[in-house]
């Protein structure tokens, strides 16, 4: 069963899995609030993944941070959580189970930023612009400026499709 949900942007989202009438906080997704009954173990498990302590503190970090993360940012929030290695993995086992998207900033650092609620392991539903500030370097999904659609000449295939805004930051402005 699938609840709709709106955002604080008025955009409509809707949560699979989300199982129960009652609706209570779930997950902000830069600075969009997301609700659903599903917790965060429960969230796990639903994109195939074991729930461990450091699955939950990375997970619970992406939904709380307004800027996409590097594993560096998250070696530092979560210091006694994991070693290196293991937060590379569990980054990138959420990855490619829906629950984070990465994006790549302008020096080739990975960034990772919570999956909006409906992302699945074969289909990421985050077709939104990036902003980059050029002062700190800081990395925000931007809901509101959704990717454009493009028409591809016949016999190409897309796999990806980026925009990446740069500019000052509201903390640098």
């Amino acid at each position: 069963m699938m609840f709709g949900l709106k955002g604080s942007s008025g955009r409509s989202f809707v949560q699979p899995g989300c199982k129960y009438g009652l609706f209570v906080p779930f997950v902000q997704h830069s600075g969009i609030n997301y609700l659903c009954t599903m917790t965060n173990e429960e969230r796990l498990r639903n994109h195939g993944l074991r729930v461990t302590d450091t699955r939950m503190a990375v997970l619970d970090l992406l939904q709380r941070s307004s800027k996409a993360l590097s594993q560096a940012d998250v070696e530092r929030a979560l210091p006694e959580q994991a070693d290196r290695v293991t937060l590379f993995r569990v980054l990138q086992a959420f990855e490619e189970n829906g629950l984070a998207h990465r994006v790549q900033d302008t020096k080739g650092v990975a960034r990772y930023a919570s999956c909006a609620p409906g992302c699945s392991t074969h289909k990421h539903h985050d077709v939104h612009a990036h902003f980059r500030c050029t002062d700190c370097g800081d990395v925000y999904c931007l809901e509101s400026v959704l990717l454009p659609k493009v028409s591809i000449p016949k016999g190409f295939t897309l796999k990806e499709s980026h925009l990446q805004l740069e500019g000052s930051c509201k903390a640098c402005a």
